[in-house]
């Protein structure tokens, strides 16, 4: 019988630890998310993005095919 209750009470134990935690879990994927759609929107102002990213100082000018096409066949 003793054995019972312990293992009822570790049960109940766990159920309300795995409740806490999983509601833990959904809030920071939550917040995760939302700090994603914000920095996504901030991208968004060139400012922001050029002071924040490294992508768009690295991009040179662009090639043009037709040039280098005719370049190569002269």
């Amino acid at each position: 019988m003793n054995h019972r209750r312990i293992s009822r009470r570790y049960e109940r134990l766990y159920y309300v630890f795995s409740k806490r935690m999983e509601r833990r879990l959904f809030q920071l994927i939550a917040v995760l998310f939302l700090l994603l759609v914000v920095y996504q929107l901030l991208l968004q102002v060139p400012y922001f993005k050029q002071n924040v990213t490294r992508i768009d100082r690295m991009e040179g000018t662009p090639i043009h095919m037709e040039l280098s096409t005719r370049r190569e066949h002269q």
